[in-house]
């Protein structure tokens, strides 16, 4: 039997762990640039039905959020979220991004919700000296289980992209809402109603 609570608490299947002793001494370039790695992204891309988006592996969800974040943002930015205001032990604002914490019932931010919150900061005229919010941060499922519907995404991108906002899925449980039997999403429309995403295991 299979359980699904997170990647972290179970082993490969028998299938994946033969395919690893398979391959086990074959030598390969590392940091992404094997093959198996560059087979993998062609065929991601071809699921996302983009030949144009840049596809990259990393170790864990917390390493991911916290790449895509610097990255993204300049020192001044902050990221208005739920997730990882809670369950990234801090590992956010060490780096010196103010997370910026939006409180719902449900799990989901909204686009109303992002309209709201971006033009209390724009007039407020003492702004300069606020962090400015740059990036919205959702998890595909929620962490308590609600599904972003491909209306709401959309409606979403747009509020984001309307104020210049980056919006970021984190996908570590994306399997499981891509498969949910009241999930109206594709792959691909994700990848289209987003600046950044992750696929994970969890």
């Amino acid at each position: 039997m299979y359980y699904f609570t997170s990647d972290y608490t179970e082993g490969c299947t028998p299938e994946i762990l033969e395919a690893l002793a398979a391959t086990n001494f074959e030598q390969t370039g590392g940091y992404g640039i094997d093959p198996y790695c560059e087979t993998a992204a062609l065929l991601i891309k071809k699921e996302c039905g983009r030949s144009d988006i840049d596809v990259h592996f990393m170790t864990g969800g917390t390493q991911t959020n916290l790449t895509i974040i610097c990255a993204a943002l300049r020192p001044f930015h902050g990221t208005v979220q739920s997730h990882i205001n809670t369950h990234e032990a801090g590992a956010i604002e060490r780096t010196g991004h103010k997370v910026i914490d939006l409180p719902t019932a449900d799990g989901k931010i909204t686009a109303a919700m992002i309209r709201q919150q971006h033009e209390l900061y724009l007039g407020d005229p003492s702004r300069e000296h606020l962090v400015q919010p740059k990036m919205v941060y959702i998890s595909q499922p929620t962490e308590i289980g609600s599904l972003y519907h491909k209306e709401e995404l959309e409606a979403l991108y747009a509020v984001c992209r309307h104020y210049g906002l980056y919006l970021f899925i984190d996908g570590a449980r994306l399997g499981y809402g891509l498969t949910a039997p009241d999930n109206d999403l594709t792959l691909a429309d994700i990848t289209n109603s987003c600046v950044v995403f992750c696929l994970g295991g969890t």
